[in-house]
């Protein structure tokens, strides 16, 4: 079974090598779902990598290093995780990981990796407790649920002028963390919460909606993923819930409006991500990734590429100068020293963060994040609400 996962493992590889592969060779490895439901999101964080790979190999190779990206699919699955990770533990030209894409795999990925040097950035989990297991060698450059549930609160009050929410899990370690998160914000605020409740199957979404509908709540806000939540959401609109409907960054998606359909008007999110046009050196990152791919990039792939970037330059701060590998626990220790800052003007060359400044507390937390309140329009088009900047010494 070891081999033949190897073998699988391998056969991903993706075809960026300049020149054979050698005792120089450096992998760098994506864990996501490249299949499934979640395998279009979860491929833009291979994308993201593949991009900032692609781009750096010139330099690497000018240094005496081959770049290569392997990328492994999880599947969503957390079960499968442990056994994937250790394959990339076993192959010591592995220096760096991004991943995962949900809390519940990159927590299995984390307590893998933990005694092992191995350097994980996570682009897009945002489970409140990964960051406090004491991992040295994890960090992640999404906002964590915390940072979007005060945001969420904030909005829900102050904008929404909102009595009354009934909350809706997915049931993943992501939902429910994300929606505790929530439960905490809002119990300084004026709003009833009419009811919590973990959905998935169909039979569960079913009875959640009648209970939404029995409780006649404002907004009903879900936390989950992009293919849970078009469901709870046309499952309501086909009950006749006319109630506001808002979630968390697992709702930023395409293909959530591709599910969702035109029910997906007027819905409302909160993520770190957001649309590619919000962020400084967007519009050269999306021609790139656009040349690359025939694909417009989303804002997972954006912090898949700024994870990818900060990992490259951790390695290159580690290079020992006989131009041997440098040692994973090196690697792992100037990722937390890695100091971007934020890029204006791409016209001056390409950007090494373009998500913002890249810094990092003790625990793997950014230091400043962004949180942004979404809005899908009558068209489909995802606009901005408003904008927050979240300090890690904050939440």
């Amino acid at each position: 079974m070891f081999k033949t996962q190897t073998k699988r493992a391998l056969a991903l590889s993706l075809p960026l090598i300049l020149g054979s592969a050698s005792a120089a060779t450096i992998k760098i490895a994506t864990i996501s779902p490249l299949s499934g439901d979640l395998a279009p999101i979860g491929t833009e964080v291979q994308r993201g990598a593949e991009l900032a790979i692609r781009e750096q190999q010139k330099a690497f190779k000018a240094l005496g290093h081959d770049l290569v990206l392997t990328a492994v699919d999880d599947k969503a699955t957390a079960n499968s995780a442990g056994a994937l990770v250790k394959n990339l533990i076993a192959d010591a030209q592995v220096l760096g990981v991004v991943g995962a894409l949900n809390s519940s795999v990159t927590n299995v990925v984390g307590q893998t990796l933990a005694g092992s040097n191995l350097a994980v950035i996570s682009p897009a989990s945002t489970n409140d407790g990964l960051t406090g297991n004491g991992w040295k060698n994890f960090s992640r450059v999404v906002a964590p649920d915390k940072a979007q549930a005060v945001a969420a609160a904030a909005y829900m009050t102050e904008s929404l002028k909102v009595k009354k929410v009934y909350v809706l899990s997915d049931n993943t370690a992501y939902g429910n963390g994300l929606t505790r998160a929530l439960l905490a914000s809002l119990k300084s605020r004026p709003i009833t919460v009419a009811g919590y409740r973990g959905a998935s199957s169909d039979e569960q979404i079913q009875v959640a909606v009648r209970a939404v509908a029995a409780a006649n709540p404002d907004l009903v806000y879900f936390g989950g993923t992009d293919d849970v939540g078009p469901k709870i959401l046309k499952a309501m609109r086909a009950a006749g819930v006319k109630a506001k409907f808002m979630g968390g960054d697992g709702l930023d998606s395409p293909s959530f409006v591709k599910r969702a359909g035109i029910d997906a008007s007027g819905v409302l999110y909160s993520t770190g991500f957001g649309p590619v046009t919000v962020f400084n050196g967007s519009q050269d990152f999306a021609n790139r990734y656009q040349a690359a791919f025939k694909a417009a990039p989303s804002g997972v792939a954006v912090y898949a590429h700024d994870a990818t970037q900060t990992l490259l330059e951790a390695i290159r701060m580690s290079l020992p100068k006989n131009g041997n590998l440098p040692s994973r626990a090196a690697v792992a220790d100037n990722v937390r020293k890695v100091n971007f800052d934020a890029c204006f003007d791409s016209s001056k060359g390409t950007c090494p963060s373009i998500s913002g400044p890249i810094s990092f507390d003790s625990t793997g937390e950014r230091q400043r994040s962004r949180v942004l309140i979404m809005r899908f329009d009558e068209v489909l088009q995802p606009k901005v609400v408003t904008l927050q900047t979240v300090k890690a010494a904050d939440f």
